[in-house]
């Protein structure tokens, strides 16, 4: 069973999607989600942090400690900061989904109801993109130990 929501005389007939209503049922697991939503933002801001503190500590770590004096502390500690960075971006979307699910739970509306959809997308586009580049890597880690063993039966 179909239900149809008019909410405008002047429905818009071409985009099926124009005038899709707000029902207090989505509000509802938008409130649900949003505790957990904030635990993980927050879990992983605690944990771009400690990833900072650890480059931090790596990017001072003298060159005759650790790695046999090869120097490869501040190498790690810049690898560190990038992956630190990189935690940032998604707990950074995170939290203003959080932040717009809190807005539209007080009545703000459709631009809260904007504002946290948008926010999830650049999460979710987010996730995608370094999901795509790690693949890549991996690719290339797999086809260079290939060509890597194959050249050691030579």
């Amino acid at each position: 069973m179909s239900q149809e929501y008019n909410l405008s005389p002047y429905h818009n007939q071409t985009d099926p999607l124009a005038n899709v209503p707000v029902t207090p049922l989505m509000v509802e697991h938008l409130r649900a989600t949003k505790p957990w939503v904030r635990l993980i933002s927050v879990v992983m801001f605690i944990f771009a942090g400690l990833i900072f503190l650890g480059g931090f500590l790596m990017l001072f770590m003298s060159s005759s400690s650790g790695m046999r004096g090869y120097g490869f502390g501040p190498l790690v500690g810049i690898i560190y900061f990038v992956m630190g960075g990189v935690y940032l971006f998604p707990a950074y979307f995170l939290h203003q989904y959080a932040s717009s699910i809190q807005d539209l739970l007080r009545g703000g509306g459709d631009s809260a109801m904007e504002n946290a959809l948008e926010s999830q997308k650049s999460f979710w586009r987010f996730s995608g993109i370094l999901t795509l580049i790690i693949i890549c890597i991996y690719g290339l880690i797999f086809f260079f130990g290939i060509l890597g063993a194959m050249s050691a039966f030579r």
